[in-house]
């Protein structure tokens, strides 16, 4: 019996471990969370997603994120506006003619500031020319810029607190990424945290 109760307790410890990391290195909740919890993994993936055949491998080895919103690939991405935390207006269509990706991230999630390095290493390799990352989050300002400074972010980081358009508004949990193309159309929506290697193949990807 002694050793039932051991090896029970145990198995629940390794449970407990298991359910943490995965929550790590997948994805948070879109809200924010209202106790000292951590958030919930929300990651759902889409594995019949429409992509470009390029991309059907770079989805299949993923481990921590998923394609989302397929019914917009291929579709127009509609225009906005924001202003990042240096005060420089940044409007969607400016960056027409190099590759964008839109991140959705929140200071308090804990995969978002697992993904900081593979972003600034990401915008070390890409010149500003070839790809635009915009870095969005529904936080306060100062809280955002705060996080910038701590984290030495060299990517555009925006605080916006208004909604955003659809699909950018219909994400289910942080992060998550658009990658859009130079004629303004998406190429997928990811959410999950990713490496640096998986952003670079999917913006390679034609």
């Amino acid at each position: 019996m002694k050793f039932n109760a051991i090896t029970t307790k145990i198995s629940f410890i390794t449970l407990v471990f298991v359910l943490a990391t995965a929550t790590i290195f997948t994805g948070c909740r879109k809200s924010s969370p209202k106790s000292s919890q951590p958030p919930q993994s929300s990651v759902q993936r889409e594995p019949d997603a429409p992509v470009a055949p390029a991309l059907k491998n770079i989805i299949a080895a993923a481990s921590g994120w998923g394609p989302i919103l397929s019914n917009f690939y291929g579709k127009q991405m509609p225009d906005f506006t924001v202003t990042d935390i240096t005060g420089k207006k940044h409007k969607l269509s400016d960056y027409r003619s190099k590759e964008v990706m839109v991140v959705l991230w929140a200071t308090w999630c804990m995969p978002c500031v697992e993904e900081v390095p593979h972003l600034i290493a990401l915008r070390d390799i890409f010149s500003e020319d070839k790809l635009a990352i915009l870095a969005i989050s529904n936080e306060s300002a100062d809280t955002v810029k705060a996080m910038a400074e701590n984290k030495n972010m060299t990517y555009t980081v925006i605080s916006h607190k208004n909604a955003l358009p659809e699909p950018f508004s219909n994400i289910r949990g942080f992060p998550s990424a658009f990658f859009i193309k130079p004629d303004g159309t998406l190429k997928i929506c990811t959410e999950g945290g990713l490496q640096l290697g998986e952003m670079k193949s999917i913006i390679l990807a034609q």
